[in-house]
């Protein structure tokens, strides 16, 4: 296991879902973890589990879609951990349908919230993550990949997650910041829709998927422990799909 000890890492849309897995996993590998989301409800809930367990967690609260409140946060977060070595930019809902009738409110929300907040969060913690060489992950999808109906706003914007992480590798890689993204495939399990929460669904998926089944948060937690350790010390720019094979098996999903 990768082991994160003295690590102190804000993790966003940490409520609940992946991000909540994520969090949890930080703890376990040693780091200090300050849990984002826009509900303090949530992020309270995810702190009291992690501190259940063992682990070290404080809540921060606020909108990470708003430039200047996730300045708040990631400074919020720094002054409770006392550094920051890690960065998990995980926030992401999904809203507005087909790109034929989605509308602009709705567009523009999307690429803020999904894509938006990881440049905000990062820009505002680039100076301390430069002191002590940190590193950031990024949570895009296997729909930033690969085109999938009813969501065309969420896809565009997580493609552009994609884009952005290759761009802070290359920029700020010469102040010893590595960026990679994590693209999951489907989750089961999740509050992320209706159909991430249906069993059924899950199974129908789960015969799609070379592995046999859809992920759950916890299979993507680990990916992102380590991301932001020592083990993947000369890895950056890089965009690793957790999916069980789905992305490689699309082909064969064609009628014969």
């Amino acid at each position: 296991m990768t082991r994160l000890v003295d690590g102190a890492v804000l993790v966003t849309g940490a409520g609940s879902g992946i991000g909540a897995a994520i969090a949890r996993e930080v703890a376990a590998a040693g780091a200090a973890v300050a849990v984002n989301d826009l509900d303090p409800a949530a992020a309270r809930a995810t702190t009291d589990s992690v501190v259940a367990a063992g682990g070290t967690a404080y809540p921060v609260p606020g909108d990470v879609a708003d430039p200047q409140a996730a300045a708040r946060v990631v400074g919020t977060a720094g002054e409770l951990l006392g550094r920051l070595t890690g960065l998990v930019n995980n926030v992401g809902v999904v809203r507005g349908g087909p790109l034929r009738s989605i509308a602009a409110d709705d567009w523009d929300a999307i690429m803020r919230i999904d894509c938006a907040s990881a440049l905000y969060c990062s820009q505002a913690a680039l100076p301390a993550l430069t002191a002590g060489a940190g590193a950031i992950v990024n949570l895009s999808s296997l729909c930033g990949i690969h085109a999938a109906p009813g969501a065309g706003a969420y896809n565009a914007a997580k493609a552009a997650v994609i884009s952005l992480t290759r761009q802070m590798a290359l920029e700020w890689g010469p102040d010893g910041i590595r960026v990679n993204a994590i693209a999951p495939g489907i989750v089961s399990g999740t509050n992320f829709s209706a159909s991430s929460r249906d069993p059924q669904a899950a199974k129908r998926r789960g015969a799609a998927v070379p592995l046999g089944r859809t992920g759950s948060a916890a299979d993507i937690a680990p990916v992102a422990v380590f991301l932001l350790g020592d083990a993947a010390r000369y890895v950056t720019g890089q965009v690793i799909a957790v999916d069980g094979g789905l992305g490689v098996a699309l082909q064969t999903l064609l009628p014969a």
